[in-house]
């Protein structure tokens, strides 16, 4: 039925063919998605007191939120694109960063930028608040996206984190975003 050239050469074909086959997760990238996303956190930290004083000196306008919410933008912008180019991570529990690290690290980001947006709407100093929101929105949900595709399943745990903090981006419509955590 088969000869044994027959079967050498058929073995010869599928070793080729699965050679080419690349394995999705091959290596542990959470160190590069760690500094990504510090770096995001890092920047974050900076914006949000910038926001928060602009609130409690009652200088808060448009033209003073506008330039904040382009510098949040462009750091989730940032990220976004990092991120993209960062090889998908197999992960680890035990060696760190681990991907309940890189998890708290970005539900950090998420529930400093709800809470510190939270008091824009009610303030009623930035009229045109919910316009920058629908700009910001799908910027941070492509993020968060990202994030979950570089790092699988790492917004299981940012979900679960973000239980109190998501009521700040339903109050001030952050659909998209909800969406992409899971909400």
């Amino acid at each position: 039925m088969f000869s044994l050239p027959r079967v050498f050469t058929l073995s010869l074909v599928f070793v080729a063919c699965a050679s080419q086959l690349n394995i999705r997760q091959s290596t542990n990238t959470n160190a590069a998605i760690n500094s990504i996303l510090d770096t995001l956190d890092e920047s974050i930290h900076h914006i949000s007191p910038t926001i928060l004083t602009l609130m409690a000196n009652q200088t808060l306008s448009a033209s003073t939120l506008g330039p904040q919410m382009t510098t949040l933008e462009n750091a989730f912008t940032q990220a976004d694109n990092d991120l993209a180019a960062t090889a998908v991570s197999a992960g680890s529990t035990t060696v760190a960063p681990t991907n309940d690290d890189i998890s708290i690290t970005y539900s950090d980001i998420m529930q400093l930028v709800s809470t510190t947006l939270s008091g824009i709407i009610p303030s009623g100093d930035v009229p045109g608040f919910p316009t920058m929101v629908q700009t910001f929105d799908p910027i941070m949900a492509k993020t968060t996206l990202q994030l979950n595709i570089t790092s699988p399943a790492s917004l299981v745990l940012v979900h679960k984190m973000m239980a109190d903090a998501r009521q700040f981006f339903a109050a001030e419509g952050f659909t998209q975003t909800l969406s992409a955590l899971g909400f």
